[in-house]
């Protein structure tokens, strides 16, 4: 019983942890290479997304709830994203709203690529969750390969 608690305890942990931040659930379950493979599969289209639009509009669900919605999936970074992008708009409340396009809001369609690239990341954050997820519960996929008979091994 207490070794099911154990089993269900790391697998949500994997699953959390994978969502914080991609590939730290297979860090977590001892898979080193695959965890930089997945943080690296995972933070490059997100952060390819946010320098092309921009915090301020890509990570705004305002601007397109449904792409937020696959952003969220990325946790860790459109979290703090997030907060970043409300801290600017609330900076920059003030200012005329031909300063504030000037500065720091993308100009169509360099936000409608970038939104892209961060629901695809986030998309793909949802493929890594589930992996160290299911890694947790069921172990790693082994392929082997099936013994060599005597005779073949005395052949050669």
């Amino acid at each position: 019983m207490a070794s099911d608690v154990d089993q269900t305890v790391r697998t949500v942990q994997a699953g959390i942890l994978s969502w914080v931040l991609p590939g730290a659930g297979h860090f977590l379950l001892g898979q080193r290479a695959l965890a930089w493979v997945l943080f690296l599969a995972v933070s490059l289209p997100y952060w390819t997304g946010v320098a092309i639009g921009g915090v301020m509009n890509s990570v705004n669900p305002r601007v397109n709830k449904w792409l937020f919605a696959a952003e969220m999936l990325a946790g860790g970074y459109t979290s703090t994203c997030f907060v970043a992008s409300s801290t600017l708009q609330r900076q920059t409340a003030s200012m005329p709203i031909e300063e504030r396009f000037r500065r720091y809001i993308a100009i169509y369609p360099g936000s409608d690529v970038a939104q892209i690239y961060l629901a695809t990341a986030g998309l793909l954050n949802l493929l890594v969750i589930l992996d160290a997820m299911s890694r947790s519960q069921y172990g790693a996929p082994t392929f082997h390969r099936p013994p060599e008979s005597s005779a073949g091994a005395a052949a050669t």
